[in-house]
Order: structure tokens, then sequence, then C-alpha cells
């Protein structure tokens, strides 16, 4: 067995430039939202499960959401724009999508992505996206062709009325509900990485307004709903919360 000085050693290191964690100019970045149901964070399985709130009893059977505007925030806070992304999630089955490697590595201080869209893109031609993108109507079944603009986010389910299970259908949109999410949280974004956040879905009812099917509505399309859709907004606005980062696996 041939051996070597420690000189020799560390020169033929030096010359093979053996990395053994060798990091990617570029990364790429996965998100996952998992619905979770109150400050325990119970998983909230669709259709069958139902959660006591209060004086009502409610069963989630949709939410649907489209994302844009994504962006990650560097040290100072600032925005760095992931551009020209955008993302439909329908829980809880289709909850992850990832960016690709346009991501410069580093550290970061939080993540911020919007559900809904500006103006521009809400009242565009929507059939000028492809037959797969996120904002084709075929693929969200979020836009309302006879209005225009998209629905930024649908929530269904059902809650107890009179002793009878009755529906509850939230359709958030218009311009004015767009609603601007920032997680802020250390993000080592040195390698390909799955961020995992939680939607805590009985904020939608009481993150900041206390809001029940049963005193406040069952039912709105963001119109003539005495504010509703607008309170709803600001709930699923701070309704998320970060649940863990990790590295990809391959």
């Amino acid at each position: 067995m041939k051996k070597y000085t420690p000189f020799a050693f560390a020169l033929l290191t030096l010359l093979t430039g053996c990395d053994p964690d060798p990091k990617p100019e570029i990364v790429n970045l996965e998100v996952a939202i998992q619905p979770v149901f109150g400050a325990s964070n119970t998983p909230v399985a669709f259709e069958s499960q139902p959660f006591a709130m209060g004086t009502d009893t409610v069963k989630f059977t949709r939410t649907d959401m489209i994302l844009s505007d994504f962006a990650l925030l560097d040290a100072q806070g600032q925005r760095v724009e992931i551009r020209n992304e955008y993302g439909f999630v329908s829980l809880p089955n289709k909850n992850t999508w990832t960016f690709p490697s346009v991501i410069a590595p580093g550290n970061y201080t939080g993540f911020a992505f919007s559900i809904g869209l500006d103006s521009t893109n809400n009242h565009g031609d929507p059939t000028v996206w492809s037959g797969t993108h996120a904002l084709n109507p075929s693929v969200n079944n979020l836009h309302w062709g006879w209005t225009g603009g998209y629905i930024f986010a649908a929530t269904e389910g059902y809650y107890q009325k009179e002793g009878m299970e009755a529906p509850w259908l939230y359709h958030i949109a218009l311009d004015e509900n767009k609603m601007d999410i920032h997680i802020m949280t250390s993000l080592d974004l040195t390698y390909n990485m799955r961020l995992n956040l939680d939607l805590d879905l009985e904020g939608l009812f009481k993150a900041l307004h206390d809001l029940s099917p049963v005193e406040d509505g069952d039912f709105t399309h963001s119109t003539f709903d005495n504010g509703l859709a607008n309170k709803l907004a600001e709930n699923l606005r701070n309704s998320f919360r970060f649940s863990s980062l990790e590295k990809q696996t391959p």
C-alpha cells in the first residue's frame, strides 16, 4: 500500500479538487402546502372530517387557489423576484409546485407570494395560456367567463344548520381581494430544497375576523355580501405558517 506524507496528501487533495459536498450554482425550490386545522396542526381529511368551531361544526370539501407574485426576501427584507411563475393549488391532492433552477443559492429571510392576480392578468385574455398552464381556465376551473376575471380562492364545505348539514360556498375574487402573504423565516437555499407550509383552515373563519356560516352567511361570489369576501380574504391571508425546510430527495 502506497503511503503519502501529510504534505503530499494535502497537495493531492488540492490538485484533484475533491469536494465531498459540492454546491450548485443555481437551485430550484419545491413548495408544498399542507391543510391543517387549529393550533394543534390537525391534518384535514376533505369530504369526511368535521371540525368543531364554537357553536358550528364545519367540514371542508374544496380549497382551490391561484398563486402568483413569488419572491424570496434577502437579508435586508428586499424582494428577490421569481418572475413569470404561477401556481394552481387544489387541496389536498394538488398541493406542490416547483420553481425551475433560477434561484441563486444562499440564505434568505422569507418567502412571499400572492393568492390572486394583478389587474392586467386578472382581466386579460385567458385563452393565451397553454393547455397545461396554471392560468388556463380548463386547468384551474376558476375563471368567470361571464363577468371577466378569475376567482382567486374557492373554499367550500358543509356546516350544521338547524340540525341539518348545509353547504357553505365562498368564492373570493375581484382585484381588491388579492391576498399578499409573507412567510418570515430563515431559509438556507444552498441546495435544491422543499419548503413546507401549513394552511390553517380554521383561520379562514378566525384569523382576524370571527366569522360563522350561521351568523355571517354561507355564500359569497364577492359581490353584494356585506363585505364577507373581503373579511374572508383577510383571514386567509393570515392563515399560512412555516412548517419545515428540507433537502429535496433525488
